[in-house]
């Protein structure tokens, strides 16, 4: 009787085991086997495709080039698209989404910790996959974003997450890539924000520099051992910055900051450097290309910060930067920064009517931005054997009169583009139609 109920106990773990191994993500089945073809392919790293084809199986790009020489009979599906544009899906940088839902209601504020010194300080953990303001993003085309804390001197660690899972686990995509601090200022506002005239110089800046470079010291001996009878939390997130697991980000504006942050990049041998907003850097794009040294360039729609700057400098900047051959992503930090990031493909439109090319432009939202985040071997571009992460779009994905988004695919899944918006448009129209 024992040997019997052995057996089939047994045979229910063996049916539950090959149950378990045999089970494969929903996104993986949604993918197999479509071609995508009479599209115009934009590569994200300068090329384009005209009448081309991307084939997507499992996930991920299996075939791009043009549509008369896809193998059409190896696809499930084909999806003939009438002359739509497909791109790489875009990437927001530096960004709060997911920490912040109601820019005027406090208690929905999640992207900050007291204190100054805390690289330690996780997004990740307080990132909210269910936030209403992302799906107004992923429709726009924005599918990738880099979550960061804001708020101290050190402000913690950054991770990227895909713009669709249940929680934080699931739409993580690279955890705690870079550490996001900013540079002591040169000058502070004395009057009103919008003041472009409101600056004097900031008698502290000296001793907060002094006070930066001994924390970096004392952090650097730390990570200079492997093994320490006493942990410390601080030290430990900072060890990634100096053996090159990750990615040291500095906001900064002025020359002689940006300046001061390359020679700080040499003394601490600082392998990955980002300058965040760098209003300066164009005056310093050699030296920042010498040093690799990439930028974050400050919101294209904004405003010059000094009286005698052209009233379209922070327009004109990402096509400096570009001409320069300084490496360069986009980003929409500032005032309601987490709602703003739906507008960041029309702001990158700005930049493009400013002299920077329509292919650059898509290559610093896409290939250049995974370059920077260390994500470049899977995402960022479209290429047989990285990841169906793709938009398509009726028209100039950048342009806000033709862009409309018709398809998005995030490791080959499809994404819902519905919005909050358009549920509430359904539901009143569908009530007053029928009066």
């Amino acid at each position: 009787m024992n040997a019997k109920r052995s057996n089939k106990m047994n045979r229910l773990i063996t049916i539950i085991l090959l149950a378990l191994f045999s089970y494969q993500p929903s996104f993986a089945q949604e993918g197999i086997g479509t071609l995508h073809t009479n599209l115009t392919v934009h590569k994200g790293n300068g090329a384009v495709i005209e009448n081309g084809a991307v084939g997507v199986k499992n996930g991920l790009i299996i075939y791009v080039g043009k549509a008369d020489k896809a193998p059409s009979g190896e696809y499930d599906k084909v999806k003939d698209w009438e002359g739509k544009h497909l791109y790489p899906g875009l990437i927001a940088m530096n960004t709060t989404l997911g920490l912040n839902e109601i820019f005027a209601v406090r208690a929905t504020h999640d992207y900050r910790e007291v204190g100054s010194m805390k690289p330690n300080v996780r997004s990740i953990i307080a990132y909210n996959a269910e936030s209403r303001i992302t799906e107004t993003v992923v429709a726009n085309g924005v599918l990738l974003a880099q979550v960061c804390p804001r708020g101290g001197r050190i402000k913690g660690s950054s991770s990227v997450v895909k713009l669709k899972g249940w929680n934080w686990e699931d739409a993580v995509y690279a955890i705690d890539e870079g550490i996001h601090m900013d540079w002591p200022r040169l000058f502070k506002r004395k009057g009103e924000r919008s003041d472009p005239i409101a600056f004097e110089p900031d008698e502290e800046y000296l001793e907060e520099i002094i006070r930066l470079k001994n924390y970096f010291r004392e952090a650097k001996a730390y990570a200079q051992r492997k093994n320490h009878l006493e942990v410390n939390p601080e030290y430990e997130a900072m060890r990634g910055v100096f053996n090159g697991d990750k990615r040291l980000y500095i906001t900064a504006n002025f020359i002689k900051e940006i300046r001061e942050i390359v020679a700080f990049k040499r003394n601490f041998e600082i392998e990955k450097v980002t300058i965040v907003d760098g209003y300066d850097s164009w005056m310093a794009a050699d030296l920042l290309r010498e040093n690799n040294i990439s930028v974050l360039v400050r919101r294209v729609n904004s405003l010059p910060r000094f009286s005698e700057d052209a009233i379209d400098a922070s327009f004109t900047l990402p096509a400096k930067l570009a001409e320069a051959e300084v490496e360069f992503a986009f980003q929409m930090a500032g005032s309601m920064e987490t709602m703003q990031n739906r507008n960041l493909p029309f702001n990158i439109g700005s930049a493009i009517a400013y002299g920077l090319g329509k292919e650059r432009a898509l290559q610093a939202a896409t290939l250049d931005a995974a370059k920077i985040l260390g994500i470049d071997q899977t995402t960022g571009s479209i290429e047989t054997g990285k990841e169906a992460t793709i938009i398509i779009s009726e028209g100039d994905v950048f342009d806000m009169r033709t862009s409309m988004i018709r398809l998005a695919l995030i490791k080959g899944e499809e994404v819902n583009l519905q919005t909050n918006q358009d549920r509430l448009y359904e539901k009143y129209r569908s009530k007053y139609e029928a009066q």
